[in-house]
């Protein structure tokens, strides 16, 4: 969507018509041009003050240029405009009610971000009652908004009620419930309060297998969060089959040498460790670990590359040989040739020929080019 919305720009730019302001700021916007959007917008609305999509399209543009001030003005005019036309308690105040209460927290205003999101329930449960669906996904907005400021008690009666609406409405296994489940497995986990998080995080499961079945990557996640949690409560025999399920299933998706498989190896060694079966985790650990020096040496090549890009040559070779003294222990050599490879080329540079050449001869005697 984002590549497509620059191919339009750019051809609303190459017309010969001259393009309005409002789509010429549109097109500017799609290129991330953000101040050169605004006086474009600025002037639309001095010519028409009361034009509510501009307003809110030169509010978007003042967030992005994080000049929240001038956003939360405009967003006020903008809920007035929408009150004076339909009153204090259309639902056409929503959006903007939403808008407003997340830039209030984007500014650490967070009592002034709850009013609205509270205001927006109460809207929605006057209009449309206490079973809306979209009341769900209200609720479940302002129990995030109480996560993000740790007030889990107020959170948790805001997730059942999501939870009880979207089952009233869509039925016990419907995939909607999984993120609130999630949401208040959390909740409870937070609050240190671990025997109620199992329910939810199992249901959660639950509801996915059914949706992409039991070995589908989409589960593994939850399989993770549930291992944690049984594992937290020592409860090490119960978790250890589920983190096994989990790293079977990232295995079959990702591949055995996916560096991403590094934490379910490390949290199922820790398992295997409480339980006191040493050798079983011993190489997993040692797994993780070689996972983990082969993400570095990616890490340090790209640095390198980029050192080397910039002209600072010294620092690059020195990113160069810790990549190469880690790539040495790893027992597939792929990354040592590639690192070699990239090495030859910094000292060439160098005018160092005879090292780059016996860099990629040795490069060549592990995996040819």
């Amino acid at each position: 969507m984002a590549a497509l919305l620059l191919v339009l720009a750019a051809a609303l730019f190459a017309q010969d018509e001259p393009v309005p302001p409002r789509e010429r700021a549109a097109a500017l916007v799609a290129m991330g041009k953000y101040a050169e959007a605004e006086p474009l917008l600025v002037r639309v609305l001095e010519a028409e003050p009361g034009l509510e999509p501009a307003i809110e399209e030169l509010a978007a543009v003042y967030r992005a240029l994080e000049k929240n001030s001038e956003a939360e003005k405009l967003y006020l005019r903008s809920l007035q405009i929408k009150e004076d036309a339909s009153g204090k308690q259309s639902l056409a105040l929503i959006p903007d009610l939403k808008r407003l209460g997340g830039l209030y927290v984007a500014m650490g205003r967070f009592a002034e971000g709850e009013k609205q999101f509270l205001r927006v329930v109460s809207i929605r449960i006057t209009v449309k009652g206490t079973n809306d669906l979209d009341l769900a996904k209200d609720c479940t907005d302002l129990a995030t908004f109480y996560i993000g400021q740790k007030r889990f008690a107020v959170a948790e009666p805001n997730l059942r009620r999501a939870i009880e609406i979207l089952q009233t409405n869509l039925g016990p296994e419907d995939p909607a419930l999984v993120p609130v489940l999630d949401s208040l497995a959390t909740v409870f986990i937070e609050q240190k309060n671990l025997p109620p998080a199992e329910s939810p995080l199992r249901r959660a499961i639950s509801i996915r297998e059914r949706i992409d079945g039991p070995n589908h990557i989409n589960i593994a996640p939850h399989l993770d969060r549930l291992a944690m949690l049984l594992y937290l409560e020592k409860r090490y025999a119960d978790a250890e089959p589920v983190y096994r399920r989990s790293l079977s299933i990232w295995e079959a998706s990702m591949g055995k040498d996916n560096p991403e498989l590094a934490t379910t190896l490390d949290n199922l060694a820790v398992v295997l460790a409480s339980q006191q079966k040493f050798d079983d985790a011993a190489p997993l650990y040692r797994r993780a670990a070689t996972l983990r020096e082969r993400t570095m040496v990616a890490s340090l090549n790209n640095l390198a590359i980029v050192l080397d890009e910039k002209g600072q040559y010294a620092d690059a070779e020195r990113q160069f040989k810790l990549a190469l003294a880690l790539a040495e222990k790893l027992p597939d050599q792929a990354a040592l040739a590639t690192t070699l490879r990239n090495y030859a080329t910094l000292l060439r540079k160098l005018k160092r020929e005879i090292e780059a050449k016996k860099a990629e001869a040795r490069a060549k005697s592990i995996t040819p080019p």
